[in-house]
């Protein structure tokens, strides 16, 4: 492996490390617009240039691999000079549009500016004008006179998507981005365009002019937009997301996240119900406890638990989950009938779109060791339409069925004795035909884990406190458990967690054990197989043997008798009388 020394500090790198990889390794940042590294480097920024000992000239870092031995100067005054020229060349036609550009704060080229240059223009004459506000794409907007041409938003469409729809036109200052003629940039990943815009050209139509970003926080969480699990930030501003970006997870989704999963972010604040509410009336959480526990202990005592339906949400978290089995094994006796919601199914590709539109599906076969038990929600309605349901508590609003079944089943739960709703959302008629609402917070409200496509549990953090009433829907679970005389006693989610995760490793290892057993079972019959098959082709060995020994035998006994008939025939021929 090369050993190769930057500014003093030696450090050991792959062979096939770039100069800036190396230094960023040794604890040095290289500044750079063209350079992505998910994605080719062209070197035309010239911003990362670097002085190696040994090389006649400036060296860009982005696109020279180290060698073994190689002394690398990132700090030195040639190459300080190198990028202040380098960023007065960028800035000669660039627009002082800062105080309106939506880059603004997370700009690499202002960065770069007051680290390097920070010195009055010296163009007087007029700047080069290209197109402003350019729809290239219907979620993008385009700014020519803000673009460097660092070209990342051309190969993001080539490597990545695979779309190529944005090409360099015209030469010199008058060089612009565009799309290639009768096309737009709208792949399903266009929005990642705008993240990997170094400046202001790329801006997207949904945050454009929405909130400074110096104003966000953001926190560490996951896209619910599919089963994949993307790892996203979720940046928000006086308790309201203002967007998702892509958070860096090699194992999920490298830098990327589609636009549809991007976007899903609206629905946390639309169309949500923050209180308590009983046949139509806001109530206290105090009072709708009762109430909740009061109409369902009449339903069991007249009908018992298991005409009672546990619709489970693939939106809600594990935790949620475990405490949803908690309450259906204490409160419901484990015999109420659980079934699934959930999006419809929608499209996939083979980036990183999945055709099942709920972020832990996966989840709910965790905590519930498989679905065996749980049926679909076609099921739900043709049990419903067998009358053999009399009430339903059901999470979440989303349903998975098309609008023939969706009416049959407004139509069924009109018809109940008890219909407990709790949800995010109003779920436009169902909250209208709800007995009891139950108002449960976004995952941007809560803390807790989901298990993505591939199995991976990953935890999302609580941005902000929950809107009005709303809580976590473990919390509601618990509340209406003790209503009910049956105590859950969680305090903090990590003792949820503990229980959660100690019964998954309970099942692992039961399954590992079960694996084991079935592997050393087949081993064995494998080996007892294998013994018979050998004594069968013993013995068929013997059986042929002795069948060839036998006609051997045979073979010999005739051999003599022919050997005995011909010696008689000739001795009585040598005995005849002479003739006369």
């Amino acid at each position: 492996m090369p050993m190769v020394t930057v500014n003093g500090v030696e450090v050991e790198v792959d062979r096939g490390t770039s100069i800036l990889q190396a230094a960023a390794q040794a604890g040095f940042a290289v500044p750079h617009f063209c350079y992505h590294p998910a994605l080719s480097s062209p070197a035309n920024c010239r911003m990362c240039l670097v002085e190696v000992e040994g090389a006649r000239k400036l060296l860009p870092g982005c696109y020279n691999e180290v060698n073994d031995g190689m002394i690398v100067h990132t700090e030195s005054e040639r190459v300080h000079h190198a990028r202040k020229a380098v960023l007065e060349f960028i800035l000669v036609n660039h627009p002082v549009d800062c105080p309106i550009c939506d880059k603004a704060g997370e700009c690499k080229l202002q960065d770069y500016y007051f680290a390097y240059d920070a010195q009055e223009s010296r163009m007087r004459a007029e700047k080069q004008h290209k197109v402003k506000a350019y729809p290239i794409g219907p979620k993008i907007v385009y700014d020519g006179e803000r673009c460097i041409l660092c070209t990342r938003c051309i190969r993001f469409c080539e490597e990545i998507t695979g779309t190529s729809e944005l090409t360099l036109i015209d030469r010199g200052d008058k060089t612009e981005v565009r799309t290639f003629p009768g096309m737009e940039l709208d792949n399903d990943y266009s929005l990642c365009t705008v993240d990997v815009c170094p400046v202001g050209a790329l801006t997207s139509r949904d945050f454009r002019f929405k909130c400074r970003v110096w104003l966000l926080t953001s926190t560490e969480s996951v896209c619910t937009g599919c089963e994949m699990g993307c790892n996203v930030h979720l940046d928000h501003f006086r308790n309201e997301v203002q967007r998702y970006r892509p958070r860096y997870n090699p194992e999920v989704n490298d830098y990327w996240m589609c636009d549809e999963g991007r976007l899903t972010y609206t629905s946390i604040h639309e169309d949500r119900f923050l209180q308590p509410m009983s046949n139509g009336a806001e109530v206290t959480w105090h009072a709708i406890g009762q109430t909740v526990a009061d109409k369902l202990g009449r339903v069991i005592d007249a009908h018992g638990a298991s005409s009672i339906a546990l619709v489970l949400s693939p939106q809600a978290s594990c935790e949620d989950l475990y405490l949803a089995k908690l309450f259906h094994e204490s409160a419901l006796a484990g015999e109420a009938n659980l079934y699934v919601n959930g999006h419809a199914p929608g499209k996939e590709d083979e980036l990183l779109m999945r055709a099942d539109k709920n972020p832990n599906r996966r989840g709910i076969e965790a905590v519930w060791a498989g679905m065996e038990t749980i049926g679909s929600f076609d099921n739900l309605v043709a049990d419903l339409d067998n009358n053999t349901i009399k009430a339903v508590y059901m999470m979440g609003t989303e349903l998975p069925v098309a609008d023939e079944a969706r009416e049959a089943f407004i139509k069924h739960i009109e018809e109940l004795e008890l219909f407990v709703l709790q949800a995010m959302h109003t779920g436009g008629e169902l909250l209208e035909h709800a007995h009891i609402a139950l108002p449960a917070c976004s995952h941007a409200e809560k803390e807790g884990t989901f298990v993505n496509v591939e199995g991976l549990a990953q935890a999302f953090n609580q941005a902000f406190a929950p809107h009005g009433d709303s809580m976590p829907d473990w919390q509601i679970f618990m509340r209406i458990a003790r209503k009910m005389g049956h105590t859950l006693s969680f305090t903090f989610l990590h003792q949820i967690q503990e229980k959660m995760f100690e019964a998954t490793v309970l099942k692992q290892e039961a399954e590992e054990k079960a694996r084991q057993e079935a592997e050393e079972k087949a081993r064995q019959e494998a080996e007892a197989k294998a013994e018979a098959e050998r004594l069968a082709a013993e013995e068929a060995a013997a059986a042929e043997a002795k069948a060839q020994a036998d006609e051997a035998s045979d073979e010999d006994a005739s051999s003599a008798d022919d050997a005995a008939e011909e010696e008689s025939g000739d001795g009585e021929a040598d005995e005849q009388p002479p003739a006369e």
